[in-house]
């Protein structure tokens, strides 16, 4: 969703590092090495048309806001404990986000920051998309019952 979201940043002019890009696509092209031709491009599409459809809720005027609020949601699926790798990718470049935004310094050209931190309703945001992706099935808890 990161790239999805990164990439709808570049589409309207903003900058977005191209290392960055790179990794995100290798860390979610990972889980799907070793399967067959076929296998990767089913669940390399049902995988996409779950992000399309999660993001496509978000419908954000701004695609920074939609950004922001997809870093929340891979920090909020950390601190729920439902992603346990806390060195993916996706995770390291949302701190990276949230970090870079909340920096009030100047610019080398000294000027302010033009872009207005609104956290609240990013993690708000982040809240719906993980209530819409355990509808979908996704990121559900399994319980142990004990004898």
């Amino acid at each position: 969703m990161l790239v999805l979201m990164l990439e709808a940043c570049a589409r309207q002019g903003f900058e977005c590092r191209s290392d960055i890009l790179m990794h995100l696509n290798n860390a979610a092209a990972s889980p799907l090495a070793g399967l067959d031709a076929f296998s990767i491009s089913r669940l390399a599409k049902r995988i996409d048309d779950i992000a399309v459809s999660l993001l496509t809720h978000l419908s954000p005027d701004d695609p920074r806001d939609g950004l922001y609020c997809t870093a929340m949601f891979c920090l909020k699926l950390v601190d729920e404990g439902l992603l346990e790798d806390k060195q993916n990718q996706a995770v390291l470049v949302s701190l990276m986000l949230i970090d870079d935004v909340k920096d009030d310094q100047k610019d080398v050209n000294g000027a302010e920051s033009v872009w207005r931190v609104d956290e609240a309703r990013w993690k708000a945001s982040a809240g719906n998309m993980l209530h819409r992706a355990h509808l979908q099935g996704l990121y559900l808890r399994t319980i142990k019952m004990c004898n």
